[in-house]
């Protein structure tokens, strides 16, 4: 016997069955519905809780064929229905178990087998509830990860979003997640030189746990490139970051691509991504190899990064791609791979129709196939103008401007071991907002301090970058030099005055302790070289620069106006 309440409806016409049935059911301890026919018996499904029906067939005003479809069809729980029959002919036992029965007995019925049949298909009614309950339990589980996954989503993009795509920009790039989470991050970010910074990565896997990684990346990239930390120290607090919070078998393939618009300079660091390609004139005139190892695997420090870096020409294209793209698979399970990737650069397209005509090869490339991992493809063109987005929620309403100076003094050993211009540009950013000029002040305070160190301090010769070989060897010999050096200083001295139209005034005074250097007026500067366009450009940006004495002090002064 069965232990626990349930309640067996009774469905037949005859008195004299039902009385038998209500015997038999008390004892097995079981409480009993009783209906006269199938119209009574839907309307006791709907009343009373009923575990199991017994139903006769032949029945006034509602057959038990009838009772059964209706119940259910109108039922979400598994409610058994043994049909009690005179009838032994196979078609109408047939129709029994098409009308929706779960089992039948012909009359006259043995009381054993009755009880067999009564206790097993409350078994299985237990069973589906059971699993009805679980079922129920997934669904509530599913639906709140589903919520979940949709905030953290929303999240992730609030986080690692910063779209500055466009043809003003001359940024494009497309993603392709393999599933709500992508693996692949792409960050941009307007440096000093009203150039661009771009971050691509890939991290391994798929999904939130490939992904979790783009939040401590996306904040370390766009708050250091803003406060004018170099790339490679960039880098080196991301590696030193994942390090710390992902497992050992993650890690994050990525290329950092900088353009510097001050000197037309194009600088790549690729760790672990697929070939980089400088495309001029509808060919590759230059590709950037892995050249060092993906971050989040071992410690870093900055001088181990190797950077390339080449002298860019105004409607050159850079192209970058995560495995995804090569990696792509037919419905045959073929991958896109290399060599077609290289035979659409070498077909002689211009760059402007390389981005579409790559999307479309790989797509189609792919129909009927399933996505096998995060694709994503980057073209930043070099323009000769530029203008990107402006966000004015960045401005810091609460500070007033004001009137003040400051003055930092750092020897050799400490211009060889630390970055000083991100701190400089931060107490600016905190005495003095200049959101609407920041850009223009950090390509003037940055140009005038590294005139200073390369030419003041070092006597360092910028012809050595009119090759492009020359830009690595340049930058090489700066640092022997710097290593090299005993003595010596740079200062930097910065004040602000305010004027009676609500604006003001920037003054920067840089002096080095080198013994001068015979250099060129920005307006001689010819326009044909790859070097010596940095105090042309500070020029253009100040109001007033003067070079003193033999070049070993510099001032400028920078104008602005809020309202502007």
């Amino acid at each position: 016997m069965l232990i626990g309440h349930k309640n067996i409806l009774i469905v037949d016409d005859d008195l004299t069955n039902r009385l038998v049935l209500r015997s038999l059911i008390a004892d097995l301890g079981y409480e009993s519905v009783e209906v006269e026919n199938g119209e009574e018996a839907v309307a006791a499904v709907k009343e009373h809780r009923v575990d199991i029906i017994l139903m006769d067939v032949m029945m006034p005003v509602m057959n038990g064929y009838e009772a059964a479809k209706i119940i259910k069809s109108h039922q979400t729980r598994f409610i058994p229905i043994i049909f009690l029959t005179a009838m032994t002919d196979e078609a109408s036992l047939a129709k029994c178990i098409e009308a929706g029965g779960d089992d039948f007995l012909t009359k006259p019925y043995n009381h054993v087998l009755l009880t067999s049949k009564i206790n097993s298909m409350l078994r299985i009614a237990s069973l589906y509830s059971k699993i009805e309950d679980k079922n129920k339990k997934i669904q509530d589980i599913n639906l709140q990860m589903q919520q979940e996954m949709l905030v953290t989503k929303k999240l992730f993009d609030k986080i690692t979003k910063n779209d500055i795509r466009g043809e003003k920009t001359g940024l494009n790039f497309v993603m392709s997640p393999m599933s709500m989470f992508n693996g692949d991050i792409i960050l941009a970010e307007e440096n000093q030189t009203t150039g661009l910074d771009i971050l691509i990565g890939d991290f391994t896997g798929h999904g939130l746990s490939a992904a979790i990684g783009a939040i401590p990346v996306s904040d370390i990239f766009h708050a250091m490139t803003q406060k004018c930390f170099t790339f490679v120290d960039l880098l080196q607090e991301i590696n030193v970051k994942l390090l710390d919070l992902l497992p050992v078998q993650m890690f994050m393939a990525c290329a950092l691509i900088s353009i510097d618009r001050s000197n037309n300079v194009l600088s790549v660091i690729n760790c672990g991504l697929p070939d980089i390609y400088l495309y001029r004139d509808n060919k590759i005139i230059h590709t950037f190899h892995s050249k060092n190892i993906p971050l989040g695997i071992n410690q870093i420090s900055a001088s181990q990064f190797e950077v390339e870096m080449l002298p860019v020409q105004y409607g050159d294209s850079i192209f970058a791609a995560t495995d995804g793209v090569m990696e792509a698979t037919s419905s045959t399970g073929e991958m896109f791979g290399l060599k077609r990737i290289l035979k659409l650069f070498n077909s002689g397209h211009e760059s402007s129709l390389l981005f579409n005509k790559l999307l479309s090869e790989v797509t189609d490339h792919c129909v009927g196939a399933a996505q096998s991992d995060d694709t994503t493809f980057l073209e930043l063109s070099h323009l000769k103008e530029v203008e990107y987005p402006y966000d004015n929620s960045s401005r810091d309403s609460c500070t007033e401007p004001s009137k003040w100076a400051m003055q930092f003094t750092i020897d050799v050993a400490g211009l060889s071991q630390f970055d000083i211009l991100p701190y400089v540009m931060q107490g600016i950013n905190q005495l003095q907002p200049l959101e609407c000029g920041r850009t223009s002040m950090l390509t003037v305070l940055s140009e005038m301090f590294t005139n200073a160190l390369d030419h003041g301090l070092l006597r360092l010769d910028s012809s050595m970058k009119n090759t492009p070989q020359g830009y690595t060897a340049y930058y090489q010999e700066k640092q022997r030099r710097l290593d090299a050096l005993k003595e010596g200083f740079l200062q930097i001295s910065l004040s602000h005055e305010l004027n009676d139209k609500g604006g003001g005034r920037l003054i920067l005074h840089i002096i080095d302790s080198g013994e001068g250097f015979d250099y060129k007026p920005a307006s001689e500067a010819e326009t044909n070289q790859l070097y010596g366009r940095g105090l042309k450009l500070i020029s253009s940006l100040c109001d007033d620069f003067r070079v003193i004495g033999k070049g070993n002090a510099a001032m400028a002064y920078y104008e602005w106006d809020k309202h502007n």
